[in-house]
């Protein structure tokens, strides 16, 4: 009877930790929200970042958005909204050179990624401390030189021109 007994105790237990909801966590993960604010005449987007922090201090968060920024305009692109229509990632199955991957790398650990930040608007700054949990949720509008930051990845064989496809 007490096998039993301790073997449903078991059995609930990790049901019940199974059926637990996971937080969202800060993390190394790219897991952040882009939100396209316009896109300007001399090769810019106008993009507004969202991501969460284990820390409100400026200089980490700041930072941590202008590197998503980046990674989404090489990576993802740039979703439709507020009059702009989509913008496709600057690296795709198309334009990648393989190999590449150390550059990449270097790129975003040599925090090379801040020379195709244009600005960052302070007033649209939002941080919200989320409920049960230590992490912040900040969001930030930032300006992404996408034109600078194609020359870049094309010149350092990166990304192929665009006239690979004629």
């Amino acid at each position: 009877m007490k096998k039993i007994v301790t073997y449903s105790l078991l059995i609930i237990a990790l049901f019940l930790t199974s059926c637990s909801s996971s937080k969202k966590v800060a993390s190394n993960v790219k897991q952040y929200n882009v939100e396209t604010m316009g896109v300007g005449n001399d090769g810019t987007y106008l993009i507004r970042v969202t991501d969460y922090f284990r820390s409100n201090d400026e200089s980490v968060y700041l930072d941590g958005l202008k590197k998503d920024a980046v990674h989404c305009v090489i990576y993802q692109g740039i979703p439709a909204g507020n009059g702009s229509m989509k913008q496709p990632a600057l690296m795709n199955a198309d334009t990648r050179v393989e190999g590449n991957e150390q550059a990449l790398n270097e790129f975003f650990e040599q925090k090379l990624y801040l020379n195709f930040i244009n600005s960052v608007v302070n007033s649209s700054k939002k941080i919200t401390k989320m409920k049960d949990s230590k992490d912040y949720k900040i969001s930030v509008v930032i300006s992404v030189e996408k034109e600078e930051l194609r020359k870049y990845l094309i010149d350092n064989n990166i990304i192929k021109p665009l006239d690979f496809l004629f």
